[in-house]
């Protein structure tokens, strides 16, 4: 198998990865959007009185998934001397699912922000950062190939 089969095979996966994660950020859509509806007024299941230092510390953690993208990213993607160009396509791919990964962290903190006290601003709020954070870091054919020349 040459190079650039490969390449496209793990750029294949990769893609497929990523739309999957998408796709589960759609279902926590609608399954809030269910929830919501099925219980309305819906104040969450805990009945907690005072969610807003827990709201601090969420969006806090949601911040920090952001910036442990940035230095996992950047760790995973620095390339050692006399790395072949398979090494760095597999270095490549493990970066791009790592980052794809965390990306879904804010919101699931999102999920449980909601299922707990009803913050729904917040859910949508955090979803749509995750749903950015997978935008910006779906891999692209051009990309991929820029790094590894």
């Amino acid at each position: 198998m040459d190079f650039e089969d490969e390449l496209r095979r793990h750029l294949r996966t990769v893609s497929l990865i990523s739309v999957s994660i998408g796709a589960s950020l759609l279902l926590d859509f609608g399954l809030e959007e269910f929830i919501r509806a099925r219980f309305k007024p819906f104040y969450g299941f805990a009945g907690i009185a005072h969610l807003q230092p827990l709201r601090y510390g969420f969006f806090g953690l949601a911040a920090a998934a952001l910036a442990l993208i940035l230095v996992l990213r950047h760790a995973l993607l620095k390339r050692p001397r006399g790395d072949d160009r398979k090494t760095a396509l597999h270095r490549l791919e493990r970066a791009t699912v790592l980052t794809l990964v965390l990306a879904q962290v804010p919101a699931l903190l999102g999920l449980v922000l909601f299922l707990l006290g009803g913050l729904n601003t917040d859910f949508y709020i955090l979803l749509s950062a995750s749903i950015l954070l997978v935008i910006m870091f779906f891999p692209r054919r051009s990309g991929w190939e820029e790094w590894l020349s």
